[in-house]
């Protein structure tokens, strides 16, 4: 008789990124999946299938809508559809670091939300993980090879929203801070020694309130999230404000486009720049200070097809003294880092790009 042969029992696992069960088939649709497994009815998925027709939207997404299934119950199906591991969203604390590494627009598009890096892989939970061009295009734009996770499409939407928050209601928090607070008294105008400042023009700007409290609140919400750059961009049907941070840029709001005139006429009469001029670049500079604090802010315009576009370069003074764990280093390259600078002999080269300092 063959001896037993004794199995080592799976170490216990606490990650929130789990496998899949074994896959089905995966040429089968989701919605038949979901019949032959007695999740929803044949008539649920005529509902799903019929809405998909109208809307658009995908039928899983759908089914969650209507009621017709729990988008977790959906989520493990979808896994084992795709042979690809699930992610519960609930019980993973997201970094905002992390998340920020793709942009708030793009990130909202597409529905993903990157989770964790490791060397040179970034995690990214994804509602459509079999979406190649996405797949490719957060390849290109975060310079990581993408290793996708599947979430629920609700519950992406929702960790999105509280990390990069919707444009109406980050307006409306930025200018509720200038009601309440009074900031606006905070920011004043400095004259630079060796130019001045139209105080006609500043007169007359100071008349347009709400324009003024805007610009105000995004100056200083800019400096209080340590944005490096500043842009206002104009577009055919819109404006779009976003600012610079670690290098990635943000959508932060859309102010309304009968705005454009009255906040570019704001920016240029505070640069001392000619408002009337709208056809060539034109470069100046802006010097705030808040409270104690004073901000450069270097000013570059440049007209398009839409209107003049602005560039804003933050230069904060009072904030050059960084400690190295400030710098967003891995731990594994700091600790040679620290290792290098201490020894007595060799040379540490610092590189980058232009603007990282």
């Amino acid at each position: 008789m063959a001896p037993a042969v004794r199995t080592r029992p799976p170490p216990p696992t606490t990650s929130v990124i789990t496998p899949m069960a074994a896959p089905a088939a995966s040429s089968e649709r989701i919605g038949d999946l979901l019949v032959r497994e007695g999740l929803i009815s044949k008539e649920q998925l005529e509902k799903a299938l019929q809405e998909q027709k109208q809307s658009g939207t995908r039928v899983g997404y759908n089914l969650v809508k209507l009621g017709f299934i729990h988008e977790t119950e959906l989520t493990k199906m979808l896994a084992r559809q795709y042979k690809m591991p699930a992610v519960d969203l609930s019980k993973f604390e997201v970094d905002p670091r992390i998340a920020k590494i793709i942009p708030g627009d793009l990130a909202l598009k597409h529905l993903v939300l990157p989770l964790k890096r490791d060397g040179r892989t970034l995690t990214v939970a994804m509602a459509d993980p079999t979406n190649l061009g996405v797949l490719e295009d957060l390849k290109f734009i975060t310079r990581y090879d993408i290793f996708p996770v599947i979430a629920g499409e609700f519950t992406i939407k929702n960790a999105l929203e509280k990390i990069f928050e919707t444009t109406d209601t980050q307006m409306t928090t930025l200018l509720e801070d200038i009601e309440g607070m009074g900031l606006e008294s905070d920011v004043e105008v400095v004259a630079d020694e060796e130019e001045e400042v139209s105080a006609a023009a500043l007169a007359a700007a100071v008349d347009d309130a709400p324009v003024v409290k805007l610009i105000n609140a995004i100056l200083t919400d800019a400096v209080k999230k340590g944005a490096s750059d500043i842009h206002f961009e104009c577009f055919e049907h819109e404006l779009r404000v976003r600012y610079r941070v670690d290098g990635a840029l943000s959508e932060v709001m859309k102010p309304p486009k009968k705005m454009q005139a009255a906040l570019v006429s704001r920016f240029k009469i505070m640069a001392s720049l000619n408002i009337a001029e709208r056809r060539v670049p034109q470069d100046g500079r802006i010097k705030l200070k808040m409270g104690n604090k004073v901000i450069d802010y270097r000013v570059s315009t440049l007209p398009t097809l839409f209107g003049e576009k602005i560039v804003l370069r933050i230069l904060d003074k009072g904030n050059l003294t960084l400690d190295l764990e400030k710098f967003g280093i891995e731990p594994k390259a700091e600790q040679d880092l620290m290792e290098a600078v201490t020894n007595p002999y060799g040379m540490v080269l610092v590189t980058g790009p232009t603007g990282s300092g």
